[in-house]
């Protein structure tokens, strides 16, 4: 299966940017605001803590003639309110894929599949 990119060609050369890359850009973005629940990973994270499925947002990356569009599915810890989430993570995935990778974005949509309790470091600690 080929490699999905955006390429940009200016007087300089062509940049290529994977979907790969896009999806990372996504991730890390949605990962800086408060209230999005966050895979620990290894046995003993949230996947195990919570029931078996893992919490880690799922990104999809589509390749359009008007820019890319995200798809994200999440989890919101309880406690934080959902819409508020969504939209930080909408405004703040946006903006940082269009900055660093210099991507126009189209849209950036969010499916909230969950909340789940608040994970904690002291917890961890305690387990561990």
């Amino acid at each position: 299966m080929a490699e999905k990119r955006v390429d940009m060609v200016d007087d300089d050369g062509r940049i290529s940017v994977s979907d790969e890359v896009i999806a990372s850009i996504a991730q890390t973005a949605a990962e800086k605001v408060d209230g999005i629940a966050r895979s620990t990973g290894g046995a003993g994270g949230l996947k195990s803590i919570f029931g078996g499925e893992d919490v880690a947002p799922t990104i999809k990356i589509e390749l359009g003639d008007d820019g890319v569009h995200v798809e994200m599915r999440i989890a919101v810890e309880y406690g934080y309110p959902v819409h508020e989430v969504a939209q930080g993570i909408q405004s703040t995935v946006q903006k940082d894929i269009e900055e660093l990778a210099g991507v126009s974005v189209a849209g950036v949509d969010i499916y909230v599949r969950k909340v789940v309790r608040p994970h904690t470091h002291a917890s961890e600690a305690e387990e561990g």
